[in-house]
């Protein structure tokens, strides 16, 4: 199984440890809040202290984001 969120981008559940990962999915979604992307300005449901969405970090890191 897998989930989506804009923190962490796809989150594949099949591991042993799935009951763990989702909970940690599920507590990750109710602390995060609905913010603008400091880079592609697309409303977002993110971690408080993250200024960039998941898609905007994976660009930067492949050097598109620059």
């Amino acid at each position: 199984m897998e989930y989506f969120d804009d923190n962490f981008g796809s989150w594949n559940m099949d591991g042993g440890d799935r009951e763990e990962m989702v909970d940690f999915y599920h507590e990750t979604q109710k602390r995060s809040v609905w913010k603008i992307c400091a880079q592609c300005e697309c409303e977002v449901k993110i971690l408080p202290h993250y200024a960039i969405c998941n898609s905007c970090a994976d660009a930067n890191e492949r050097g598109y984001g620059y």
